[in-house]
Order: structure tokens, then C-alpha cells, then sequence
């Protein structure tokens, strides 16, 4: 289900999931990167990024090896 009213876009954790999705297609990355790049990139909080990630991690989208993080090839 995604939320529709009173929700904006940029900061919705679908959309910046998304968007994460996108960049760990081009190369896994490791979780400062990722925190760090895209949190300036997206221009969103550190917060909204955890959030994506862990909403990422908990529909198995993606994985986690340490510190590097990547597509979950199950789905």
C-alpha cells in the first residue's frame, strides 16, 4: 500500500527507496556511502535514508554483507 494523501513524494520512503534501488543497480555500496551520498543527493534527512532502508530490508529488497549493501537477488 502506498500512501497518497498528506504524504509528500520526496520524502516518502517508497519514493526514496526507490531511488536507492536505482543507484545499488549501478553498484552495491556500502552504508556510508549510502547514508552519506544520498542523503545529499535526495536532499533528505539521514532519518528519511535509515527509514528507506530499513523498509528496503524488511521486503527483502535488499541485503546487507557487513557493511556493504545490495540487491537481493530473491526477489
Amino acid at each position: 500500500m502506498i500512501p497518497r494523501n498528506g504524504c509528500d513524494p520526496e520524502i516518502n520512503v517508497v519514493s526514496i527507496g526507490a531511488k536507492i534501488l536505482k543507484r545499488l543497480a549501478e553498484e552495491n555500496s556500502s552504508l556510508d556511502v549510502i547514508l552519506t551520498d544520498c542523503s545529499s543527493e535526495f536532499k533528505v534527512s539521514i532519518d528519511h535514508i535509515i527509514l528507506s532502508l530499513d523498509w528496503l530490508y524488511a521486503i527483502k529488497a535488499i541485503g546487507i554483507n557487513g557493511t556493504e549493501v545490495f540487491i537481493n537477488e530473491a526477489c
